[in-house]
């Protein structure tokens, strides 16, 4: 799992990714998220009905979903610094980081920043959605929260049990040969 430092950072300046998924060095994936057009068709040349130079309109999934992950990195900023007062969602976003140390809640807040950015690569294209394994059951937890991600290069499965606590105290993650072990697991 990327830092908390990281995962700010592609989200806001430079998409770098990780040694397991590597970015481009683009700009940050809210920006990119911003400016995402839609795949429409616009007919060319003398009949068209788009104004010569306009664009197609933004996405309207992508502009709700950039909507919502400034609005709670802000909500997030303020919640840390314990201040009724907001600050503007990219220096909230800036903040978090040391917010949350100074908190001594980094791994609750990597959590939840780590899920806003797979969020954003979700939307982009740049990665598949993952499911809801509605028969496995956690091993950690022993409840059906786990969720998975098929990638043919790095298949995984996760807890989203806030409550789940594995040996190193984190949410329960299966990567490797342990994801085969929620085969054995299903809920009866």
């Amino acid at each position: 799992m990327a830092t908390l430092d990281g995962l700010v950072a592609d989200l806001l300046t430079r998409y770098d990714g990780d040694d397991q998924a590597p970015g481009d060095g683009g700009p940050g994936l809210l920006l990119r998220l911003d400016s995402l057009a839609l795949r429409t068709r616009q007919s060319s040349g003398g009949g068209g009905r788009a104004a010569p130079g306009s664009r197609p309109p933004t996405s309207l999934e992508a502009l709700s979903w950039s909507t919502r992950i400034k609005a709670e990195a802000v909500r997030l900023d303020a919640e840390l610094r314990g201040s009724a007062h907001e600050q503007p969602w990219h220096r909230a976003l800036r903040a978090i980081p040391p917010g949350a140390e100074s908190a001594g809640r980094v791994p609750e807040v990597t959590r939840t920043v780590a899920r806003w950015h797979g969020t954003v690569l979700t939307v982009l294209g740049e990665r598949g959605p993952s499911v809801h394994f509605r028969l496995a059951v956690c091993l950690a937890c022993g409840q059906r929260t786990v969720y998975g991600r098929a990638d043919l290069d790095r298949p995984r499965a996760w807890c989203v049990n806030d409550q789940c606590a594995d040996d190193d105290g984190q949410p329960a993650r299966y990567e490797g040969a342990r994801l085969y072990l929620l085969t054995g697991s299903r809920a009866s």
